[in-house]
């Protein structure tokens, strides 16, 4: 069976408009038929680390939370839409939620509202969730933009909480889309890291974990205080870690399993082998595929920006890498045209910037960049230094390319990017690592946290509010130090005109103002090249028949949705 990374683009549209059309693709059978019950069996490519989404940006800590911990006020539905989940309503000016100067905020709980261990959800726990947040000391990767905003709280009844900000925050509704914590099941705020909670945690959400075998399955079970009434329609869900992908599909051909995350095959090979089992379906995805290079200079024990790196210091070199990459080749010969293209950061969403690549494919400009830059051709093939801008002469011109592993696509990405910049006389050496080391925290000594790289290659995304994680990747006072441990600017990038614009997108209600701050970022990256974007995923899964009632949701995960499901 041929091995497929994903289904050519022109096959998504009509994967989806049999489906229901948009950015979902829902099942076609109703859920309906009463009852209910039975056990899901979802397969993953490898162990998330934990199940608290704040401590981890990857993308498979999300595919089990959706389902259990990261219920919160609001959610982000298959439309992009914001809309209420334990929030009666979502706080706005017209019905006040919202104060006329932005300044104030007043989130109303659902009534009634319960934990999985049947202890009374209120507002609290939400006030718990500022105070953790906004925790400099939490440990916190993700989802913490906004909250040293937060100036004053407070909670006047149960389901009441008004929070008030030193300055107008559009980013309101995202905050709190990702869970809420319960005081009373957690710890101290300063500790999170170290919580008990982030791997059997007190939720909200339609499942708890029943049990976790590590290297083997997380199971979930039934949340019987879940806020839907008479939800979740299932017993409970599996989700099993199966590295092998042939094993991941002969699973779902046996039976043994109902929704398989990433599927390495082509459709037509997937849905022909599965025949009268299950199907693969596409959506458009959020995940961006870029290059990121590390201005600073890796292994001298400072992870600040105040030295520049030896061979990617010089934007020279760094624009001659990005003429070298064959861009279309990449994406319709290597992967298929399963993908599309991306040239900045902002490549979807209402923020979306159509802006042109500074250098495209040219290996004729690539050489010439690198002669200028003082890079000559050694006896072997490759560059070595002389008179280059920050490298001593005999310098190889040798980079160390980090990965993720176990995703085919970016190791076929990885492979095809190594031949391009082998035939301007770069060397790239692949190094991959489990999700846990390349997302690891400055604590753990993760290589782009602590500034020991040269060039990372990983897909990122970001929802429907994008300040948070942008505000956090381009930032210079994001730079990942041991005095901003959790920042995410791996780069070492300073540009006082980024900072100003992050800051102006992170102030304004001007959707367009803020759209036009972006698109200011997004040039500058293509201008200074701390990264080279090169595509759009689409987001596939494999879906067993014989399971109704889903909703695939671009801003979601495998889970999204999961109190929904049945199985016929």
């Amino acid at each position: 069976m041929k091995i497929k990374l994903l289904t050519l683009f022109i096959v998504l549209g009509l994967v989806l408009s049999a489906c229901g059309g948009g950015g979902n693709a829902e099942a076609t059978e109703s859920a309906s038929g009463g009852g209910g019950g039975g056990t899901v069996t979802l397969i993953l490519p490898e162990e998330p680390t934990t199940l608290n989404y704040f401590l981890a940006d990857a993308a498979i800590v999300r595919q089990v939370a959706d389902s259990t911990s990261m219920t919160g006020l609001a959610t982000i539905n298959e439309n992009g839409e914001f809309t209420a989940a334990l929030a009666s309503e979502l706080p706005t000016l017209e019905n006040g939620g919202l104060s006329d100067d932005y300044l104030t905020v007043t989130w109303k709980l659902r009534e009634g509202l319960k934990w999985s261990d049947g202890e009374a959800l209120t507002s609290d726990d939400v006030r718990f969730t500022v105070e953790v947040l906004s925790n400099p000391d939490s440990g916190a990767l993700v989802g913490t933009s906004g909250f040293d905003l937060i100036t004053n709280i407070e909670t006047p009844d149960d389901l009441t909480t008004v929070l008030t900000y030193s300055e107008p925050y559009p980013g309101y509704l995202d905050q709190f889309s990702y869970g809420l914590f319960p005081r009373h099941a957690t710890g101290e705020p300063a500790d999170m890291s170290n919580w008990e909670w982030n791997r059997n945690p007190v939720t909200a959400g339609p499942f708890i974990v029943s049990n976790w075998a590590s290297g083997e399955s997380i199971s979930l079970s039934r949340n019987p205080n879940y806020y839907e009434a008479g939800k979740p329609y299932l017993d409970g869900l599996v989700f099993a870690i199966v590295p092998e992908p042939a094993a991941q599909s002969a699973m779902m051909l046996n039976g043994e399993a109902q929704m398989h995350l990433w599927p390495g095959e082509f459709k037509a090979d997937y849905d022909d082998f599965l025949k009268g089992k299950a199907q693969q379906y596409l959506i458009p995805g959020i995940w961006n595929m870029a290059i990121d290079f590390n201005l600073s200079a890796p292994f001298d024990g400072d992870p600040t920006a105040a030295t520049p790196h030896p061979i990617l210091g010089d934007l020279r070199v760094r624009q001659a890498i990005a003429s070298a990459i064959n861009y279309q080749s990449l994406q319709e010969d290597v992967l298929q045209g399963g993908v599309s293209d991306s040239t900045n950061p902002f490549a979807y969403g209402w923020y979306k910037c159509d802006l042109p690549r500074a250098f495209g494919y040219d290996v004729e400009k690539a050489n010439q960049l690198l002669d200028e830059a003082g890079w000559v051709m050694g006896d072997d093939g490759i560059r070595v230094a002389k008179g280059a801008m920050y490298a001593e002469d005999g310098t190889r011109l040798s980079l160390e390319l980090q990965g993720y592993t176990a995703f085919d696509p970016l190791q076929l990405t990885e492979e095809f990017i190594v031949e391009n910049l082998k035939a301007i006389g770069v060397e790239a050496r692949i190094q991959n690592y489990d999700f846990s080391i390349i997302f690891g925290s400055f604590e753990d000594n993760s290589p782009r946290a602590v500034g020991d790289f040269d060039m990372l290659i990983f897909d990122r995304g970001f929802t429907t509010e994008p300040q948070g994680y942008n505000f956090d990747a381009y930032h210079s006072s994001r730079i990942t130090t041991a005095e901003t441990p959790t920042g995410g600017n791996y780069f070492r990038w300073e540009n006082p005109k980024v900072d100003a614009a992050l800051e102006l997108a992170g102030s304004s209600f001007d959707t367009q103002a803020r759209k036009d701050a972006y698109c200011e970022v997004g040039q500058a990256v293509l201008d200074d090249m701390p990264q080279i974007y090169l595509y759009l995923f689409q987001d596939n899964y494999g879906i067993a028949d014989s399971l109704t009632g889903y909703t695939l949701n671009t801003w979601g995960s495998m889970s999204w949705g999961s109190q929904n499901w049945q199985l016929k």
